[in-house]
């Protein structure tokens, strides 16, 4: 594949290489600018239920699934509705956002369309709902150039487990050793890292905490596209 170097992704460009098949998205805080909506979520979601939240929720919590959050919010903050309909009520708080309002980050549609004029495999791999993924990937113009969308659903699996990119890559019919990975939250860059897929570190302001380790770890990091 000859690659069409401009001064932006000319970084990109370098790290995806000519030997590369397919590349693996994550979407919150890679693709959309959408951490900020993330923010605070579980405390607003707990304060409405009259419930006293710890300060240090968003780190107990961060790389916790939204399952494993809402058991977390039933157990300790003893709630009386069943896991399902806390991970309801916490979507409901979010769906909006995600089909009207959080905006693709700077660059990222210029550099898909370009990737993908390219001729390269392109998949979405998100914890969120597939429906608001779908929903906010078509509103900002680029779910088309995506070959599929999954969730950690389809796989049954979180991001901790290394085996979800794996199962990606087999999915997608290439092997991990011709894969590259963006992501921009350590816990998966960590989990990516032990698979044979090249692991791009992104770059997000809610991560900034973790950006040191993030780049020890990753192969590569940008901090836009």
């Amino acid at each position: 594949m000859e690659i069409i170097t401009t001064e932006y992704n000319k970084k990109l460009d370098n790290i995806i290489g000519k030997n590369k098949k397919l590349l693996i998205f994550d979407m919150d805080g890679t693709l959309l600018d959408s951490m900020k909506f993330w923010q605070n979520l579980g405390a607003k979601y707990l304060q409405s239920k009259g419930k006293v939240v710890d300060k240090n929720l968003d780190n107990i919590i961060e790389s916790m699934t939204l399952q494993e959050s809402a058991s977390y919010f039933k157990l300790y903050y003893n709630l009386i509705e069943d896991v399902d309909m806390i991970m309801k009520e916490i979507l409901d708080f979010i769906e909006d956002k995600y089909l009207h309002e959080i905006p693709l980050k700077k660059g990222v549609k210029e550099y898909l369309e370009n990737v993908h004029n390219l001729g390269y495999k392109m998949c979405v791999l998100t914890t969120s709902e597939k429906y608001q993924a779908i929903g906010a990937l078509k509103r900002t113009g680029v779910l088309c150039l995506f070959d599929k969308v999954y969730t950690d659903k389809d796989f049954d699996m979180s991001k901790r487990q290394p085996q979800i990119y794996t199962e990606t890559c087999r999915k997608m019919n290439e092997l991990p050793c011709d894969t590259v990975v963006f992501e921009d939250a350590l816990y998966a860059v960590e989990s990516a890292k032990k698979t044979e897929c090249t692991v791009v570190g992104v770059y997000d302001e809610y991560s900034k905490n973790d950006w040191e380790k993030i780049s020890y770890i990753a192969d590569e990091t940008i901090e836009n596209f």
